[in-house]
């Protein structure tokens, strides 16, 4: 689960056991709500709790619209 997210990364809460530096996926919405993957590397952990870095950081434009959709998707309808 995605707990904070930014432009270059997110802290995610995760019950399996991730290493230092390994390749994660994670699922995000798209600009049409449709699911698309984001590749990340593991930078820090606490307990269940993982930093991880985008490899490919979001436009701040598609940024704003993931945080559109995620908080206020009524924002986004035409």
């Amino acid at each position: 689960m995605v707990e904070n997210l930014s432009q270059q990364g997110a802290r995610i809460a995760c019950d399996g056991l991730l290493a230092i530096d390994q390749s994660v996926r994670i699922d995000v919405p798209g600009i049409n709500g449709e699911m698309r993957e984001v590749r990340a590397k593991v930078r820090w952990r606490r307990d269940s709790r993982y930093g991880v870095v985008f490899d490919d950081t979001f436009a701040l434009g598609d940024f704003a619209r993931l945080a559109a959709r995620l908080q206020a998707p009524a924002l986004l309808r035409e």
